[in-house]
């Protein structure tokens, strides 16, 4: 038998027999945000570096088979993602069994309204824009960690996981969407070197090309970037999260 396949099972057959493990949760923004986004990984070459890229995590919980919580880190977190990770957001004890399914919540609460802000800086060949931009959606991510065993008497760990790239796709809805930032750039129409929220209010994104999909409603390049902040979540890296937006 494949000895990786021989140990899952082993983990497994262990988790069955009962007891109590421990559930450790960290968070991670990974490279694209603590070193920024490379202009190869940007569709018309432009790139992005983060000063700042704030989330309020909150009802983080692991669940069972029947959507039931079993396990919690209370309490909410104000976690600036550029600085080194993954981060410890802490631990609760659970049954000692397989789980496939982790809740968390990116949005404001009473001390702290904005749920997402972020700045930084855009450059687009010899062009380059600051930005400062917060928003106060608010989302709730249902996901799929990867192959999550608690043991009985051991543990096992989750990584909530922030993609900062999924600002700048170019398409609500599209699984193939392509980073852009010359839009963001040209935004800047004052010419002052920063481009802000009041800019993107005023950029229309039917004439940009970008594709909202079945979000009518969203007409402006503000807009188009707020709803991307309810796409952030992920786990265990590129672990899928379902979202009702």
């Amino acid at each position: 038998m494949n000895p990786t396949r021989a140990l899952t099972l082993f983990s497994l057959l262990l988790a069955g027999c009962g007891g109590e493990g421990t559930w450790i949760l960290e968070t991670w923004g990974e490279d694209y945000i603590e070193t920024g986004i490379p202009a190869e990984a940007f569709d018309d070459g432009c790139s992005v570096v983060f000063d700042r890229f704030e989330v309020v995590d909150s009802e983080l919980a692991l669940l069972d088979g029947d959507g039931a919580v079993v396990g919690e880190v209370p309490g909410s977190f104000v976690l600036d993602m550029t600085q080194p990770g993954p981060v410890e957001l802490g631990s609760a004890t659970v049954p000692a069994t397989h789980y496939d399914a982790v809740s968390w919540r990116i949005g404001p609460t009473d001390d702290e309204p904005v749920s997402v802000g972020v700045a930084g800086s855009i450059t687009c060949g010899e062009q380059s824009v600051s930005f400062a931009w917060d928003f106060d959606t608010d989302t709730t991510y249902r996901c799929e960690p990867e192959d999550l065993t608690i043991p009985a008497g051991g543990e096992d760990v989750t990584e909530l996981t922030v993609h900062g790239d999924h600002l700048f796709y170019d398409s609500l809805e599209d699984p193939d969407a392509q980073l852009r930032g010359q839009a963001f750039v040209d935004a800047d129409t004052d010419a002052d070197g920063e481009v802000t929220m009041v800019e993107l209010e005023a950029v229309a994104v039917a004439g940009l090309g970008y594709d909202v999909g079945s979000r009518a409603e969203v007409e402006d390049l503000y807009a188009f970037v707020a709803f991307l902040t309810r796409t952030l979540g992920h786990v265990d890296g590129e672990g899928h999260c379902q979202v009702d937006l």
